[in-house]
């Protein structure tokens, strides 16, 4: 029981800190996935364990997929999330066949770099 509180502050922690770095109020985010603000705010306390169906509604509200929520979650932060935090935004402005360019100019270079 204390780890699903544990996990459930973490994942509240990273819901909070990607709305604030979004410049987003708790009351925006909330209306964003048609939510109740109070509900809302006790997921970020950790004090609620949201369902995957609440956390891919917060994710649409918040512009990111599920898989990002838990990309860079701060206990695991291996010091490349402000990078890949920075790709992923840019190629959110993409057109799916310049995603697919990117996508294929990374690979090129990663074998380039890495053995």
């Amino acid at each position: 029981m204390a780890e699903s509180k544990t996990i459930a502050r973490q994942v509240g922690a990273r819901i909070r800190q990607l709305r604030t770095d979004q410049g987003m109020s708790l009351e925006k985010l909330a209306l964003e996935c048609g939510m109740n603000p109070a509900f809302l705010g006790h997921v970020e306390r950790g004090l609620r364990c949201p369902t995957v169906y609440t956390l891919a509604r917060v994710c649409t509200g918040l512009g990111i997929s599920l898989a990002e929520l838990f990309l860079a979650a701060p206990e695991q932060e291996n010091g490349n999330a402000a990078a890949i935090q920075h790709v992923t935004d840019r190629m959110r402005t993409l057109t799916p066949q310049q995603a697919q360019a990117v996508a294929r100019l990374v690979d090129d270079a990663l074998e380039l770099i890495v053995p």
